[in-house]
């Protein structure tokens, strides 16, 4: 096979496609975000950096050049909303399972052996 011009068009060539495939599965992680997250609005980001050494013969001058494709993905952070705790003297925070909203929310549970009939 001839050798051939590296250009974002033959990228897909180069070692096998790996840089390529790589740049495809970012985008499909990205895309895939949005559609789990389609209130969030913050901006999405892939990047192909390309890094390019020069490789030089023992009296320095240029001869080639080693190539390095480094794909990255940005994405917003994972949150929860934000939800209020008890917090203790000791460093120790409380939370109501059954109510996200409100720690101080008692159920029937949480009343040991009371007598419900005598209120």
């Amino acid at each position: 096979m001839p050798q051939m011009q590296l250009t974002l068009d033959t990228l897909k060539d180069f070692d096998f496609g790996k840089a390529a495939i790589a740049w495809q599965k970012a985008m499909a992680a990205v895309v895939r975000d949005c559609l789990d997250r389609p209130g969030e609005t913050a901006t999405r980001e892939v990047t192909l950096k390309t890094q390019v050494v020069p490789v030089a013969e023992q009296d320095g001058d240029v001869v080639d050049a080693s190539i390095e494709f480094v794909i990255q993905t940005k994405l917003p952070p994972r949150k929860t909303a934000a939800r209020p705790m008890l917090a203790s003297r000791n460093g120790q925070l409380f939370f109501s399972e059954l109510s996200p909203d409100d720690p101080r929310q008692r159920t029937i549970d949480d009343v040991e052996g009371a007598d419900l009939d005598a209120e």
